[in-house]
């Protein structure tokens, strides 16, 4: 009996512990993931690298890079780092509602793969809302320019992509001489000058990003959509049965199969 009572304050003193910071949590997983949303959808400069280089095709002229724009981070990079903060906020939430809730369900996938098992009825219905959430950051993520005809690049590394080399001229004012009228026996030639502009060289601006493609962006979309279905149709399926929410944790399941396609 005493052992029972032990147990069940360990129990009890680590809901109490995760009451304390949950709202701490879910603060902090908002505001990173505002701040992330931000990111994508306005600083997308951070993902690209440009160099822009005269090309000289004169003698003794060197080439010189004019102006370069490195990549700051990669998407992937961006959404391992916010996993951690959503994960945290999502299993605080999870782990509170499995110690006092009996009813649960399976999160079965479409194509039949169960993809989480035995999650208490609340905590779907939170997870329904913290998939939403992560469906409206998905649709925020920037996707390469298709026009710019981007492919992999593996000596960038993972998450890189180069576009088509951009070839400009470069041009500088000449001065030409028209001639009017020639020269006759009683008058000199009449002229009148002139400029052109005349191809010294070539500017060529390469480009890189480590955004992703439409492609992958609508696979994330097409999951986390199929997330939200599932965990749904689980919520409508739940019985009762007792839990240990000590080892209970989701978040990072759910997110690396939205953001990585893992399972």
């Amino acid at each position: 009996m005493a052992l029972y009572i032990n147990k069940e304050r360990r129990l009890m003193a680590k809901l109490h512990e995760l009451c304390a910071v949950q709202s701490k949590l879910r603060t902090q997983s908002e505001a990173t993931r505002n701040e992330l949303k931000n990111t994508f959808e306005k600083k997308r400069t951070h993902f690209s690298e440009v160099i822009v280089t005269f090309k000289s095709i004169k003698e003794n002229v060197a080439d010189k890079e004019e102006s370069r724009l490195g990549v700051q981070t990669t998407v992937h990079r961006e959404l391992d780092w916010i996993s951690e903060k959503i994960a945290k906020a999502i299993d605080a939430s999870h782990q509170i509602d499995t110690a006092n809730l009996k009813a649960k369900a399976d999160v079965v996938l479409e194509g039949g793969l169960t993809l989480l098992k035995d999650i208490p009825a609340t905590s779907l219905l939170q997870l329904e809302k913290r998939l939403e959430e992560v469906q409206d950051l998905v649709q925020a993520i920037p996707t390469l320019d298709p026009t710019k005809g981007f492919t992999p690049d593996p000596d960038r590394g993972a998450d890189y992509f180069k576009a088509r080399d951009v070839v400009k001229d470069r041009t500088e004012k000449v001065f030409k001489v028209l001639e009017l009228a020639k020269a006759t026996e009683k008058h000199q030639a009449v002229t009148e000058k002139y400029t052109v502009d005349e191809k010294i060289g070539d500017i060529v601006q390469q480009e890189w990003s480590s955004l992703i493609t439409i492609d992958e962006k609508g696979k994330m979309l097409d999951r986390v959509e199929e997330l939200i279905r599932a965990v749904k149709k689980a919520r409508s399926r739940a019985n009762d049965e007792d839990m240990d929410v000590r080892e209970n944790k989701i978040g990072m399941t759910l997110l690396n199969y939205v953001f990585k396609g893992q399972a």
